[in-house]
């Protein structure tokens, strides 16, 4: 019964418009969840401890870059 009631409401913010608006808050929400995680994550879970590399070879840096981006691409296009 739930299932059918689920089924009903997706149907009608289909019908209405309002289901892109919400599957693209949720898309860009996994990739807003993920952009914290990436900036709180510990640098010894990265295995970057150690040693202090360049930017350009960092690699929290460019998840952080290619999560931004993600985000940008499917608020804009989504």
């Amino acid at each position: 019964m739930r299932t059918a009631l689920w089924l009903v409401v997706a149907a009608h913010a289909a019908s209405a418009g309002t289901a892109t608006a919400w599957g693209k808050a949720a898309f860009v929400g996994v990739f807003a969840a993920l952009l914290v995680w990436l900036l709180l994550l510990p640098a010894r879970l990265i295995d970057q401890h150690e040693r202090h590399c360049p930017w350009w070879r960092n690699v929290r840096f460019w998840a952080i870059v290619v999560t931004i981006v993600q985000i940008w691409v499917y608020a804009w296009w989504g």
